[in-house]
């Protein structure tokens, strides 16, 4: 069960890695772009979403953990 939970977190940290990786590459960079428009917006909810799901799997880890 211990290895399912670490595997969940391997799973996010990769997740956030190539998007921040995604996020900054030099195509993203390109001004006049529509998207630079909206960065701020975009990066926000991508935040909140990824906190959201941080606080969620740590949440069910310790419930797992503590029965």
């Amino acid at each position: 069960m211990n290895y399912l939970i670490a595997l969940v977190f391997v799973v996010m940290i990769v997740a956030l890695v190539t998007t921040l990786t995604v996020g900054f590459s030099k195509e993203n960079k390109k001004e006049g772009s529509a998207d630079v428009q909206k960065f701020g917006k975009k990066w926000i909810r991508l935040t909140s979403l990824y906190i959201v799901t941080v606080v969620l799997c740590l949440a069910i880890f310790f419930l797992v953990l503590n029965s």
